[in-house]
């Protein structure tokens, strides 16, 4: 009796394996992207120590105030909670509804977005996501992939923001004067933030994502194949037959 209830406890426990298609995943999944929309909305407001060289005293240690918006590390901690798959789903689903239904990105809504330079970091969530849960998912949560998938996802999301802004401003979409300062909030200091925010949150991904493995965990028993269930059966038949005979 206690071994099979130790054998059911374990089959409910997650052990690494990749998010199966089932209800619980898609209540996950927008459950993930409901966070998404309100992280494009929410400012940490974060003051600590910064160290800056000065010209008159060198190098010193003061204080900073910074606002911070948590969506990049987010991302990643979507990537790390449902894997490639149900990741996408989640930014396509974002996609559609700042397009065609509510304005949920940072700067409004619509298709004219695409011209915004903040659209090519949001093409950018792509990237991360698919690059950090592949990282995480081969290195079963290692402290090592979590500091890769931390840097490739940031990174990544962070390039494809620069080089999209670059192409709007080839095609004078965006002036090139406000480039260097778009480029310098969005990609200077913070992506030290993204780095450490991110691997905070890749690593409370892991017991939250083993909490909610009870729902997204797939209960149905697979079918038996027919033909080793006909294969069990003849075996069976010529164990009887040779019992009688002997």
């Amino acid at each position: 009796m206690n071994k099979r209830i130790k054998g059911e406890f374990e089959e409910i426990i997650y052990k690494g394996e990749k998010t199966p298609f089932s209800l619980g995943s898609l209540a996950v999944a927008c459950l993930c992207l409901l966070l998404l929309i309100v992280a494009t909305f929410t400012q940490l407001n974060l003051v600590h120590y910064w160290p800056s060289i000065e010209l008159d005293e060198g190098f010193v240690i003061n204080t900073k105030q910074y606002l911070y918006i948590p969506q990049i590390p987010l991302v990643l901690f979507i990537a790390a909670i449902l894997g490639a798959r149900f990741g996408i789903l989640v930014i396509i689903l974002y996609l559609l509804i700042g397009f065609f239904i509510w304005p949920v990105f940072a700067l409004g809504g619509g298709l004219g977005y695409v011209k915004s330079y903040f659209f090519g970091y949001i093409l950018g969530y792509f990237f991360a996501i698919v690059f950090a849960s592949r990282v995480l998912y081969f290195d079963k949560f290692s402290y090592k992939s979590m500091v890769y998938a931390s840097l490739i996802g940031v990174l990544s999301i962070h390039f494809c923001g620069i080089l999209y802004t670059g192409i709007l401003g080839l095609f004078h979409l965006v002036n090139f004067a406000f480039i260097k300062e778009a480029l310098s909030t969005l990609s200077g200091d913070k992506i030290i933030y993204d780095l450490v925010f991110s691997f905070i949150f890749i690593m409370a991904s892991v017991p939250i994502k083993g909490f909610l493995w009870l729902a997204m965990k797939n209960y149905s028993k697979p079918k038996r194949d027919a033909r080793t269930t006909h294969e069990a059966r003849e075996m069976r038949r010529i164990e009887r037959q040779k019992a009688e005979n002997a």
